[in-house]
């Protein structure tokens, strides 16, 4: 995706979810893998869960995306991403190969190993806790 393209998104993604009250954070991973650059998506998102059902049926009907896979379903006591609407990072891929196995879900199976950990959540939750320490440390 182009750099338009992702604000674009960012942006319709960020005024949706504050209309419906919901909060998340998406990550963009690029880079070569195999022959081709390519891109990839994972995104979290926290609300009602009838409201998150609705957007994820519209998420999954539209053309630009493909191979869709749910990591995970829970129901959460407290967001984890409580004053985000649509938290937003861009890796790139060659810049973090140990980021690799993530291009490979979409390939193939995901264990049952992994749909259990919460190594996804954790990964997404690190770009929240790290802008949260910057905001307290710029208050000192």
């Amino acid at each position: 995706m182009t750099e338009e393209d992702l604000r674009v998104l960012l942006k319709q993604a960020r005024t949706r979810n504050r209309e419906l009250v919901i909060t998340g954070m998406l990550v963009y991973v690029e880079g070569k893998y195999g022959m081709l650059k390519q891109g990839r998506f994972m995104q979290v998102l926290e609300g009602s869960r009838f409201l998150i059902e609705s957007l994820f049926d519209k998420i999954r009907q539209d053309g630009r995306h493909h191979q869709l896979v749910v990591l995970k379903r829970s129901t959460i006591n407290k967001r984890n991403f409580k004053t985000w609407e649509m938290g937003f990072e861009k890796i790139d891929l060659d810049k973090h190969p140990e980021l690799l196995p993530f291009f490979e879900i979409c390939e193939g199976e995901i264990t049952e190993e992994f749909m259990d950990s919460n190594v996804a959540l954790t990964f997404l939750k690190s770009f929240y806790d790290e802008q949260q320490d910057k905001d307290a440390s710029a208050l000192i």
